[in-house]
């Protein structure tokens, strides 16, 4: 049953919320090749230390604290400080509009707190494989625990440990047929990712799992083409196949709830 309007509006603006207290502050720290950013890109200067300095450095002064001298209108010089972390209210309306789609859609319960776990943390990897092509193990870790636990608690308040079980089963094996792609030259970071959305699709059914994954990979290729076509970036182009991965798992989920 739909949840009324007022109710979706409500999850929309947490969504929008938690983009903007939590999603921001980990796509700036996770939008490099490898580890964690903790110094400024543009200066290479330390700007946090620990979990409270990237909220305070990203929400607080989201800009480089050492101005760079630029030509002033006047011929002079002026200080000009640069943005750091993503573009301001990016992170807030994809989290926002991600919730407020998924809440809309019919969900409820457990299932819909796992669609809204994966909304949350899919945005911080969206945004971190659009910006550097990498979807972080401490992201894709906390999707499939998330979604996991979550349900876990609908299959044991709604006596659905048939759906459960499928759902465990299929992350075991899309899973597995990803690890393979990954040995043949697909990213290794997408085999981590797809057991999270395989279990909620698996959740729905076997067929939910076909055309969720099917629906993600053909938006990856259609991606692939554009870039191709339009940049003439070539077959060895790197594309971000983690967002397409995602929108197709949670639209074909959200669309059978």
């Amino acid at each position: 049953m739909p949840l009324a309007p007022v109710t979706v509006g409500l999850i929309a603006a947490a969504g929008c919320a938690v983009g903007a207290l939590a999603i921001r502050p980990a796509v700036f720290v996770y939008s490099v090749r490898e580890g964690q950013r903790t110094t400024c890109p543009h200066c290479g200067r330390l700007l946090i230390e620990g979990l409270a300095g990237t909220v305070r450095r990203v929400l607080v002064h989201p800009r480089c604290p050492h101005g760079l001298a630029v030509a002033g209108d006047r011929g002079g010089n002026r200080e000009q400080t640069r943005r750091i972390g993503p573009p301001v209210g990016l992170s807030e309306a994809v989290t926002g509009a991600g919730a407020a789609a998924v809440a809309g859609a019919g969900a409820s319960g457990w299932l819909l707190a796992a669609q809204l776990w994966l909304v949350l943390v899919g945005t911080a990897l969206l945004l971190v494989d659009v910006a550097v092509k990498r979807l972080p193990d401490h992201l894709t870790a906390a999707a499939g625990l998330g979604v996991a636990v979550l349900l876990c608690l609908s299959a044991a308040t709604g006596g659905r440990w048939e759906a459960f079980g499928r759902a465990v089963l299929s992350a075991v094996v899309v899973g597995a047929v990803f690890v393979m792609l990954a040995l043949l030259g697909m990213g290794l970071g997408d085999a981590k990712l797809v057991p999270s959305l395989a279990a909620v699709l698996g959740w729905h059914s076997w067929s939910a799992v076909f055309w969720g994954i099917g629906t993600g990979l053909l938006l990856g290729a259609v991606h692939a083409l554009v870039m191709a076509v339009g940049s003439g970036a070539g077959r060895k182009a790197e594309v971000a196949l983690g967002p397409a991965l995602l929108v197709g798992a949670l639209t074909v989920s959200s669309l059978l709830s």
